[in-house]
């Protein structure tokens, strides 16, 4: 077996080992104190029903404990329109009921009216749980001032996993001064624990669009959403909550046909089950899944020397997939690409989040492997902010074996300053065609970094090291063969009393050898964005990145305006750079606008002209419009129209009919051309029914 040098990851391990020596991960659980220095609302314990229609007539509210004195995040006082809110619960279900007072109701922001999607231009409120109480993960449930209902789940990394979602009721009313909003959400959705006297992590976040307003139930200045800095929703008491394994059993049924040179038709049925184990676990099982794209990927014309990363947007990730988020990915899910049969399980076991999946089938990473792959996560709270993080994975391919084993952490010296780390290896070995083994080495990455993270800074220091061949197939590693040192710092301010009303300064940089100790990576980048309190702004930046052998440079300068208002925003850039010997400028013209309620448009217009070492010269273009249409909540039209020049485009279009409860109908058509060579060029038209009971 081939062992690759490491010349730099055999240090980095033992700085590691030194390190978690000297401060060393007690293994205790994040407090659950109700006089700690946060907010706290009690939970008024009813058996009555709720109707979420966003009329607070149920006679509860009346007793239930109202909540207040949201912080604004700009001027840390009390938010100018107040917010309030109360929680009751049964045995079943948590319910929420807030009022957003405004006293100016006419200039609500609301259009949004499709579940599920980000509230831009929107006014919004935001509630998060945290139930295990662990402060290092939470359930975030959205309305705007229509009911329309959104949410995700998040783990100790920060990131949303918007592909979680879950079955709950939602109902808003706007009122002659507030807007009004109920939410039954059931207990079997979110893992949680039955006992008596719990307290959870609760917190609420609601944005006010006309004043640009962002307000906390809870707040702290070092981060806003972290769920370590949430507030407390006492008395609870769930132990004789009603246990419901929650089982969701998806079949579908789905046709293809493709249309170029000669017709192809494709026929396709399959099923997911899911339920939970436990109050905190759940388990999903699948064969043959419907992993069509219902909505296509934006389409870029970035020039990019690395693979894009996509986020997953299929069923059978949703649960557990916010534990997989790594500094650098082991795991990224898009490499599964043709699965027959998998199983997850996933959840919370006291201080510990896990996930663990197998699945059999194809991957695709550079080319398509098939096999059996196990992947498994195990999280371990330290303390009550830090993390400490386990990865396991074995893919046995008809070709071969990837596999990898990984721990990282991420360890609080103080509330504001951590150690970050992740030490990995990788055993990888396939053959080609004729037998011939065209990899088998073991393989290292090591990363260390201080970070600094306290409103308005964000600053981390840190050093790199990736072994040339280290690129496990499941995971997702754009640069190898580096190693050094890295560096980023940002300023962001919201103010209502200086000169801006937003600033943002930041600055990254990182210097790179490879194996042999030449500079293989020099990179500096500068990023300014002011908004200025008339609502127009200005931003510039200035990338000089060195990736052996090419000195690549960018440079870009625009204006926007109506910033606060993202159906009456606008921006248009230029830019001027060096892209690997190839000259080029650009201009960017981006809008937003809703002529009418039911049909919101996103326009871009990018056009690049291009001077190529060859002496020739090319012009690059890229219309880009995504708009959607309405005829009711239950039916919509989305278009999404991307052409280039050369005749590279991307159009879909969607229409989707839920045309009884929990039952969809899609008809989709798409035409797709990625250039020269893309073998996925050509015309379909694919229809699918699905159902979930």
């Amino acid at each position: 077996m081939k062992i690759l040098p490491s010349r730099s990851t055999a240090g980095f391990s033992v700085i590691v080992f030194i390190l978690l020596v000297i401060f060393p991960p007690p293994i205790c659980y994040a407090h659950d104190d109700p006089n700690a220095s946060v907010p706290s609302l009690g939970a008024l314990k009813t058996d009555a029903p709720l109707k979420a229609d966003g009329i607070l007539d149920e006679p509860f509210w009346k007793d239930a404990e109202t909540g207040s004195n949201f912080i604004d995040m700009r001027t840390d006082k009390p938010a100018k329109q107040q917010t309030l809110v109360r929680v009751a619960y049964t045995r079943t279900h948590i319910y929420v009921a807030v009022e957003c007072l405004d006293d100016k109701i006419g200039d609500v922001h609301a259009s949004e009216q499709r579940e599920d999607r980000e509230f831009k231009g929107d006014d919004w409120v935001e509630v998060h749980f945290d139930p295990i109480h662990t402060h290092r993960s939470k359930y975030a449930f959205f309305s705007n001032p229509l009911g329309t209902r959104a949410d995700a789940s998040e783990g100790p990394s920060g990131v949303f996993n918007r592909g979680w979602t879950a079955d709950w009721e939602l109902g808003a009313k706007i009122l002659e001064d507030r807007w009004v909003f109920e939410m039954s959400i059931p207990l079997k959705i979110m893992n949680y624990n039955r006992k008596d006297g719990q307290t959870w992590g609760l917190n609420f976040t609601r944005f006010l669009v006309r004043t640009d307003e962002t307000s906390f139930w809870s707040f702290n200045p070092t981060n806003f959403y972290k769920p370590r800095y949430f507030g407390h929703l006492t008395g609870l008491d769930l132990a004789d909550s009603e246990f419901d394994r929650n089982w969701e059993i998806t079949p579908y049924i789905s046709s293809r046909l493709d249309y170029n040179s000669d017709t192809d038709a494709f026929f396709q049925t399959g099923v997911d089950v899911g339920f939970r184990l436990t109050p905190s676990i759940t388990t999903a099982w699948t064969l043959n899944p419907d992993f069509g794209q219902v909505e296509a990927d934006d389409d870029t014309i970035e020039l990019r020397d690395t693979e894009r990363f996509l986020p997953e947007k299929r069923l059978f990730f949703r649960e557990g997939d916010e534990l997989m988020n790594m500094q650098h990915m082991l795991y990224y899910s898009r490499r599964f690409t043709d699965i027959e049969a998998g199983a997850r399980v996933s959840g919370n076991w006291d201080d510990y989040k896990f996930a663990y999946l197998n699945i059999q089938g194809d991957a695709t990473h550079d080319e398509t492997r098939h096999g059996n792959s196990s992947v498994f996560r195990l999280l371990q709270g330290v303390g009550e902010k830090s993390t400490l993080g386990y990865y396991l994975t074995d893919s046995e391919f008809d070709d071969g074996h990837s596999r990898a084993a990984s721990m990282d952490s991420e360890l609080f010296i103080t509330d504001d300053f951590k150690f970050r780390s992740q030490t990995t290896i990788a055993d990888d070995r396939n053959e080609d065609d004729l037998g011939t083994i065209a990899k088998d080495s073991i393989d290292y990455l090591g990363n260390a970094a201080f970070v600094y993270d306290k409103y308005p800074w964000n600053c981390s220091m840190g050093y790199l090291a990736i072994t040339n061949e280290f690129n496990p197939t499941l995971g997702y590693i754009p640069r190898r063969d580096i190693f050094g040192p890295a560096f980023f710092t940002s300023y962001r301010q919201k103010s209502d009393d200086r000169w801006y009303k937003d600033f943002m300064i930041s600055f990254n940089t990182a210097y790179y050898e490879n194996g042999g100790g030449e500079t293989a990576l020099r990179d500096y980048k500068f990023d300014a964005d002011v908004i200025f309190h008339n609502d127009y702004g200005v931003f510039a930046s200035q990338d000089f990145d060195y990736h052996a052998p090419y000195r690549n440079t960018r440079s870009v300068a625009g204006v926007s305006m109506n910033n606060s208002d993202y159906w009456k925003s606008m921006d248009i850039s230029y830019g001027v750079g060096e892209f690997e010997e190839t000259y080029y400028d650009e201009i960017t013209f981006g809008k937003r606008i809703k002529p009418f309620e039911r049909l919101p448009i996103r326009y871009e217009f990018t056009i690049r002209f291009e001077d190529k070492p060859t002496d020739e010269n090319d012009t690059i273009w890229l219309n880009r419009i995504v708009f959607d249409y309405y005829f009711t909540d239950r039916m919509w039209v989305k278009t999404s129209l991307q052409h280039r020049s050369n005749n590279i485009h991307n159009v879909s279009v969607i229409y989707g009919w839920e045309f009884v409860k929990n039952a969809h109908w899609y008809m989709v058509f798409n035409s797709v051309d990625h250039g020269a060579g893309d073998e996925e060029a050509g015309q379909s038209v694919f229809t699918k029914i699905v159902y979930t009971f």
